[in-house]
């Protein structure tokens, strides 16, 4: 089989979309690497000891993501935040944040979980209201869940659309607000609210597919160019 010689206008289209391709299709294999490896973490750090001290340092604090933690303090009751959205049984709500008072002088905000959108009003539900000493088990999550795509908060309007804690922190006057919130685990129970989660770290691993999708496209262009400039007898 012969082939005659592309135009450099042939060439130049053939190189550029075939190049992207290939390069989308790399960086997938990248970022399933990346994602698996993640997932790896998530299970591995769901098994470790508790932490019962949570750390300082920010690079140690990271390193404690996903730990379980067993903390004590003393609940700042008349403060609440309200991160959206958040979805329980596919109905529409938001986590409830509310701030922990650490022996050491800092605050820990903790998620206690899922609540309709209709009763985010903090008096539409004064049995969720809590006061006084706890001990507290559950998940560390450290960072604000942010990407390219979420909202700018409202907290004017008490409404958050990423973990950040450092953020509500300081809009509230919190003294030394840790980087991190604590997800309470616990029974799922729409009737008890706030719904806390069931500990389960849940991320989309869809790469494959997009690997397989761009490297297709790839080898169709190729299959195209190659057809298209092959010598007719």
């Amino acid at each position: 089989m012969t082939f005659i010689r592309p135009r450099p206008v042939a060439w130049l289209f053939f190189l550029a979309a075939f190049g992207t391709t290939i390069a989308l299709g790399t960086w997938q294999v990248k970022r399933m690497e990346w994602k698996e490896g993640l997932i790896a973490e998530i299970e591995s750090a769901k098994e470790q000891p508790p932490v019962t001290t949570i750390p300082t340092d920010t690079v140690e604090l990271a390193s404690k993501n996903f730990y379980p933690v067993k903390a004590s303090g003393t609940w700042i009751g008349d403060r609440e935040f309200h991160v959206s959205p958040r979805f329980f049984n596919g109905k529409l709500g938001y986590f409830v944040i509310t701030p922990l008072a650490l022996a050491d002088g800092r605050t820990l905000l903790v998620n206690r979980g899922w609540i309709p959108a209709a009763l985010k009003n903090p008096k539409s539900r004064p049995e969720t209201h809590v006061r006084g000493r706890a001990t507290l088990t559950g998940l560390l999550r450290v960072g604000d869940d942010r990407n390219g795509l979420t909202p700018e908060n409202s907290p004017d309007k008490n409404i958050w659309f990423g973990r950040d804690a450092a953020l509500m922190g300081e809009y509230a006057e919190l003294p030394n607000t840790i980087p991190a919130m604590l997800d309470i685990v616990g029974e799922q129970d729409a009737q008890n609210l706030p719904v806390p989660s069931d500990g389960t770290i849940r991320l989309r691993n869809d790469h494959l597919s997009y690997i397989i999708t761009w490297y297709g496209i790839a080898l169709g262009i190729l299959a195209i160019f190659l057809i298209y400039h092959r010598k007719k007898r």
